[in-house]
């Protein structure tokens, strides 16, 4: 990280290529140019001039290597350091893993936001407002500001909220009206932003299914097919939506010898003829070969879309069984320090959840958190401030803010409750004690659920639900995979696509019925949730009945 002439540290990073790609529809390829990259690298600057010269130290400014007005604005002389910076072969190559990026993974991505943070309100706004006296000095409204928090208002929302700094810059005696105070509340700066992932492949495949069905010669006479009435047709490959079908003729009905060239047919949707690309053959001479016209005729004809799916990068790690898997990130958009984590390449990832859609033994449909977790917190708390990790909101409240956003998505898309993996699981899996994740999964949880639950006389219970022994995990080694699990017990060579991993998962793992933590919703408590949401902070509810 360089030092130009002013003292400004600065430094770039590409990690969000693929988000810059798909916010200015960019289409990478091995053919642009070096500067035609720079739209996709950020640029990271430290104002306070700190002399660790750490990436954590850097802040989010904003903007791309591209936006060449924001960086007319720095002095000549810092310009000059910073393009003879941009040079060297370092950066260089920081900008090219852009390109590689993309040109490695095709996919392409796209956020589903969700209008849940928004319905998040704030107590301390609500409490005031209620508040019969308009007008005190700013000593009283500091009393009455303590008062609140002996009362249930979180200290957190005291101090994120900006009223705190705001009284202690007023003197004392001077008079405040309960409007100016309100005003002074803005959790502009920690707005939350949730979302999920969703990745389109660029290079879409027809899904084909492997047959064996016969054709009469006569019938591909009718398609156009120069073939002989005792010739048949085998279709090989077919896929449903849209419907080709790729098969190879045979002649007379028998097989093929030796010495004879294979002929390879495909049939569109309407059971006309595709030919090469250059229409000089109405055969092939491979089934590949076929199958890639097939496709490539789909693409053309836009009968083959691009199906959006939800992002599932850890999709692996879960309990076997359930549907509808989701990576929820929870982000601060607006925070004014910048936080990278290890799972996303996401800027200020505050948690991340985990789900399914699971329906327990009772006949419940849940909304099943497989894992809970912020990372940036998690660091915070493993190195400290010291280390350079910029300090988050939500430091003793994020558990219970992701909760609060999942009981949303319940009541919203009208699932019975929520459920979710207790200790013993995770314990399970990896085969030792976890404290963390036992004061997580077991304590925190069900009591913020409890509180939450108890103005509709509602708490945790417990669940039952099928599912496979979550002794064994799968893990990524390149572009393979290998199973391992049992503290070293089992391991195997990385050798495996996904879903081979998992069917192995599938063929050693016992079936077996868990008992877990489950809270079901009311009507009425779905409908309030619908109607007023739930508190930013704390689970102090401001439900009137």
């Amino acid at each position: 990280m360089p030092q130009l002439a002013s003292g400004r540290y600065v430094e770039i990073m590409s990690e969000r290529a693929r988000f810059h790609a798909r916010r200015k529809n960019i289409q990478v390829t091995e053919s642009m140019s070096h500067k035609a990259l720079y739209p996709l690298i950020d640029i990271m600057v430290d104002a306070t001039n700190n002399s660790l010269g750490c990436r954590s130290c850097t802040t989010f400014s904003g903007y791309t290597l591209a936006d060449h007005d924001w960086l007319s604005q720095w002095e000549e002389a810092d310009r000059h350091d910073f393009e003879k910076w941009l040079g060297e072969e370092s950066q260089v190559r920081t900008i090219e893993k852009a390109r590689s990026r993309l040109l490695v993974d095709p996919r392409t991505i796209k956020e589903e936001m969700h209008p849940y943070p928004q319905q998040l309100y704030s107590l301390l706004k609500l409490r005031l407002m209620e508040l019969p006296m308009r007008r005190a000095t700013v000593e009283q409204w500091r009393r009455t500001l303590l008062n609140m928090k002996r009362d249930g208002i979180r200290r957190e929302e005291l101090d994120w909220s900006g009223v705190n700094q705001f009284l202690f810059n007023q003197d004392d005696s001077a008079y405040l009206t309960k409007d100016e105070l309100l005003a002074a509340i803005d959790f502009s700066h920690i707005e939350l932003q949730l979302c999920n992932e969703l990745e389109c492949d660029v290079e879409c495949h027809l899904p084909f299914n492997e047959i064996a069905q016969r054709i009469p010669g006569t019938q591909l006479q009718i398609s156009g097919y120069p073939v002989n009435d005792e010739d048949v047709g085998v279709v090989r490959y077919r896929s449903s939506s849209p419907s080709y079908r790729v098969g190879s003729i045979r002649t007379g009905g028998r097989a093929l010898l030796s010495n004879e060239q294979p002929r390879w047919f495909v049939l569109g949707p309407f059971g006309n003829i595709i030919t090469t690309e250059k229409r000089e053959a109405y055969f092939f001479d491979s089934s590949d070969a076929a199958r890639r016209a097939a496709i490539q005729h789909a693409r053309k004809s836009n009968r083959l879309q691009p199906e959006l799916i939800y992002s599932q990068p850890y999709e692996y790690m879960t309990l076997h069984g359930g549907d509808d898997y989701r990576e929820w990130l929870v982000t601060l958009p607006n925070y004014h320090r910048s936080h990278f984590t290890a799972h996303y390449y996401e800027r200020n990832v505050l948690l991340h959840i985990r789900t399914k859609i699971r329906k327990s033994v009772e006949g419940y449909r849940v909304l099943f958190i497989e894992e809970l977790q912020s990372d940036w917190q998690q660091a915070v708390a493993q190195n400290g401030l010291s280390s350079g990790i910029p300090l988050a909101p939500f430091r003793k409240e994020w558990a219970s803010l992701a909760l609060k956003l999942m009981l949303m998505h319940v009541a919203k898309t009208g699932l019975d409750g929520i459920a979710w993996t207790n200790s013993k699981v995770h314990e399970m899996r990896y085969e030792r004690s976890m404290n963390p994740l036992e004061r997580l999964y077991d304590q925190q949880i069900p009591q913020t659920l409890n509180n939450i639950g108890r103005a509709w006389k509602t708490e945790v219970q417990t669940g039952e639900f099928n599912s496979r022994s979550p002794w064994l995990h799968a893990a990524r080694c390149d572009e393979c995979w290998k199973v391992e699990g049992g503290a070293g017990k089992f391991s195997t060579r990385p050798r495996y696509n996904k879903q081979q991993a998992q069917e192995l998962i599938v063929r050693h793992s016992k079936e077996l019925t868990l008992s877990l933590p489950m809270m079901l919703l009311p009507d009425a408590m779905k409908r309030e949730i619908n109607v007023n949401g739930l508190p930013l902070f704390g689970e102090q509810l401001q439900v009137k009945f």
